[in-house]
């Protein structure tokens, strides 16, 4: 059913589907069924661009796959993972990059004053919190 809500592009009812058929199919001890639910779950997460949560998603339903020997299903969520995990660690080194640029020291301390032994820096918490978010 949640399927057919993404089709449509009702996100919030796929995701409650989703979630509620999770529920049932982890008291029903259903792994394959557990696995589509959060391997459809992890695919939202990525879309509305939540890597992390897509990546992490997507390690739960894998181990439940590899339970229910679904081997292609694995293949399918190691290609997703790779590409997902290589695109976060990019977008990571390029927020670092950018973070470090807009870091501009602004007073290296006396060497008498040992109290404040460390470099300051001077930081555009706007243009942090755009890169950070």
């Amino acid at each position: 059913m949640g399927d057919v809500f993404l089709q449509e592009n009702d996100e919030v009812t796929a995701i409650s589907l989703f979630t509620l058929a999770l529920q049932g199919f982890t008291l029903m001890d259903v792994h394959r069924s557990r696995a589509e639910c959060l391997l459809r779950l992890g695919d939202i997460s990525e879309k509305n661009g939540d890597s992390l949560n897509a990546l992490e998603l997507w390690e739960m339903a894998r181990t439940l796959f590899e339970h229910s020997s679904q081997t292609k299903q694995i293949q399918a969520i190691d290609e997703r993972m790779y590409r997902v995990d290589k695109d976060v660690k990019e977008q990571h080194l390029e927020d670092l990059a950018h973070l470090v640029e807009l870091s501009v020291p602004v007073r290296k301390a006396d060497e008498e004053d040992e109290e404040d032994s460390e470099i300051e820096l001077e930081v555009n918490e706007a243009e942090v919190e755009r890169v950070v978010v």
